[in-house]
């Protein structure tokens, strides 16, 4: 789990690199209406993926101590359709072609809503799913919004809905359906 923590916070970086374009000057009105993420004063570009990456790895924190706290009393759940989903697989789901293909899928995919590009809003989201014996990824939600824009969640609920077939996590040499969860970032360039 932290080898895909650890990815995946590459994969933020790559991402928003593709996906941003020019960034607009700032005039009184835009800054009046700029939210609290972005009406601090100005920082530079590493200052602000810096202040993401904390954010974000604070949060990864307290969520994988909850979800470690979960295993201990419950491997598996019962989703709404009575199928039995692992919180934990033996073996863990994979992107098909690993972690570079779907850090490519991300970066090919992902699009900079364009109101929070305007607002220059920035942020992660985790992006919590499961992925299904047949490799579908379903059930996606976004269930720590943090401060995060909403076009932000939807941007990232769209991209993970929207992932092809994944390699299914099994429990004794049988596919089982998997929970996952996915920090996406969104940092302007």
């Amino acid at each position: 789990m932290k080898q895909i923590l650890n990815l995946f916070l590459l994969v933020a970086a790559f991402v928003l690199v593709q996906a941003c374009g020019p960034k607009k000057e700032n005039t009184e009105e835009t800054m009046a209406t700029e939210t609290s993420v972005s009406a601090t004063p100005k920082l530079t570009v590493e200052e602000r993926r810096a202040k993401i990456e904390k954010d974000k790895a604070d949060r990864a924190a307290a969520r994988r101590a909850r979800w470690e706290e979960k295993l201990k009393t419950s491997p598996t759940y019962t989703d709404e359709n009575g199928v039995v989903v692992y919180n934990k697989a033996e073996v863990d789901p994979m992107y098909v072609g690993g972690e570079d293909a779907m850090n490519k899928y991300l970066r090919d995919n992902l699009m900079y809503p364009e109101t929070a590009k305007e607002q220059e809003l920035e942020g992660t989201v985790f992006v919590d799913f499961v992925v299904a014996k047949d490799g579908v990824v379903r059930n996606v939600v976004v269930t720590d919004e943090g401060d995060v824009d909403q076009s932000l969640r939807m941007e990232a609920i769209r991209v993970v809905s929207n992932m092809p077939k994944w390699v299914a996590g099994s429990q004794k040499g049988k596919p089982v359906d998997t929970y996952y969860s996915l920090p996406v970032s969104f940092v302007l360039y």
